[in-house]
C-alpha cells in the first residue's frame, strides 16, 4: 500500500458524485475561546476601571471636587488657564478610553466572525491595529499641545522627514499597498487554507508588511505581501481526501469493485465525524508495467480535515481487503525485479 499524501486529479463528474454520495455532515466542534494572557487581562481591567472613574468624575465631580480642578480636568470646559499637568493627563485618559472602547468593539466583531467562519477578519484586525497606532500618535500630539508646544511646526517637520524616509523605503510601501489589495479583493482571509508556491498552510495573520502561513507541522512561512503572486484558496468549499491503493495483478477487479460498492459505510460517520458522505470508489486510476492496478478512493471532507480522512480511508480499506482476502500489490522501484 502506498504511503503519504497522494496527489490525484478528480474530474468534475466525480466531485459531483462525491458531493451527492451522502448527506452526513461532520459534527460541529465547540472551540474553546482563547484565554487572555495575565498581563493583557490586568491591563484591560485597569483601563476599564480608569475609564469608569474618569467618566464618573466628569459627570458628578462638580458636586464634591474644587472648581479649578474640574475646569482643568474637563477638556471641554473652555477654561482660560487650566492646570497644564491635569489637562494633559485628562486628555490622555480621554483618548485612551475612546481607543479602548473602539478596539473592544472591533475585537468582539472579529471574534464573532471567526466563530461563524465569516470573511473579513483580516480587515477587522487591520482596522484594530490602525486604531491602536493612530491613538498613540494622537495621544502624543494632544498632550504636547496641552503643554503649550507648537505642534504645527512638528507636523511640518514630520512631513519633510516622511518624504525623505519614503524615498528609501519603496519596498515597504509596496508591501503595505499589496496588503491592502489582498484584503480589499478578498484573495484570502485569516484562517483560510491556501497553497502558495507549493506551501500549503493556514493563514495566521495578514500584517501591514507580511503574511504568515502555518502548515500542518506548525512550520510558519512569512512572506512579504508584495511577493505574493498566484495562489490557490482551498477554503469555503467542500474538499476531498483521495487515496490510491495498489491491487495485485491476479485479483479480479470485478470482485473488488463489487465489494467496495456493496459495503455499508454508515458506521464510519460515527467513527470519523469529520467525514462527509460515504467513501466513494472511483475505479482504476493507473496500471504499472507489472500489472499492478491502482484503485482510486475519495471521501468528502473539509480542507482542514483532509489528511485525517486520508489516513482513515487507508485504514478502513486495508481492513476491508484483509477481511475479504483481497491481495494488495506493491510499488515497483526502478532496478528491482
Amino acid at each position: 500500500m502506498s504511503e503519504g499524501h497522494v496527489q490525484v486529479k478528480i474530474s468534475k463528474e466525480d466531485m459531483e458524485r462525491l458531493h451527492g454520495s451522502g448527506n452526513k455532515q461532520p459534527q460541529k466542534e465547540k472551540k474553546e475561546k482563547p484565554k487572555l494572557k495575565t498581563g493583557t487581562l490586568i491591563l484591560r481591567i485597569v483601563l476599564g476601571v480608569v475609564s469608569v472613574v474618569y467618566i464618573l468624575a466628569l459627570l458628578f465631580g462638580g458636586f464634591f471636587l474644587p472648581k479649578d480642578f474640574m475646569d482643568s480636568l474637563n477638556p471641554f470646559s473652555g477654561a482660560e488657564n487650566p492646570n497644564t499637568i491635569i489637562r494633559a493627563v485628562s486628555i490622555g485618559i480621554l483618548v485612551l478610553c475612546a481607543s479602548f472602547i473602539i478596539r473592544f468593539i472591533i475585537g468582539r466583531v472579529a471574534q464573532k466572525r471567526v466563530e461563524s467562519k465569516k470573511s473579513g477578519v483580516a480587515l477587522i484586525e487591520l482596522l484594530g491595529n490602525l486604531v491602536k497606532y493612530v491613538t498613540y500618535i494622537v495621544l502624543i500630539f494632544v498632550i504636547l499641545n496641552a503643554c503649550g508646544v507648537d505642534t504645527a511646526e512638528i507636523l511640518a517637520g514630520l512631513g519633510i522627514l516622511t518624504l525623505i524616509i519614503g524615498l528609501g523605503v519603496t519596498s515597504l510601501i509596496e508591501d503595505i499597498v499589496a496588503g491592502i489589495f489582498i484584503i480589499a479583493e478578498h484573495l484570502f482571509d485569516v484562517g483560510d487554507i491556501i497553497v502558495l508556491d507549493g506551501f500549503r498552510g493556514t493563514v495566521l495573520s495578514i500584517g501591514i508588511r507580511s503574511t504568515k502561513i502555518a502548515d500542518v507541522g506548525n512550520d510558519v512561512l512569512t512572506v512579504r505581501n508584495s511577493s505574493i503572486g498566484s495562489l490557490v484558496n482551498l477554503t469555503d468549499r467542500q474538499s476531498a481526501a483521495a487515496i490510491t491503493i495498489p491491487l495485485a495483478p491476479e485479483e479480479s477487479i470485478d470482485r473488488v469493485e463489487a465489494i467496495c460498492k456493496n459495503t455499508d459505510w454508515s458506521y464510519m460517520h460515527e467513527k470519523y465525524p469529520r467525514l462527509i458522505g460515504d467513501p466513494l470508489y472511483l475505479g482504476i486510476c493507473g496500471i504499472t508495467d507489472k500489472g499492478v492496478q491502482n484503485l482510486l478512493i475519495v471521501g468528502g471532507c473539509k480542507e482542514e480535515d483532509k489528511y485525517e480522512i486520508e489516513r482513515a480511508l487507508f485504514l478502513e480499506f486495508k481492513l476491508l481487503f484483509e477481511k475479504n482476502d483481497i491481495k494488495l500489490g506493491y510499488t515497483v522501484i526502478d532496478g528491482e525485479e
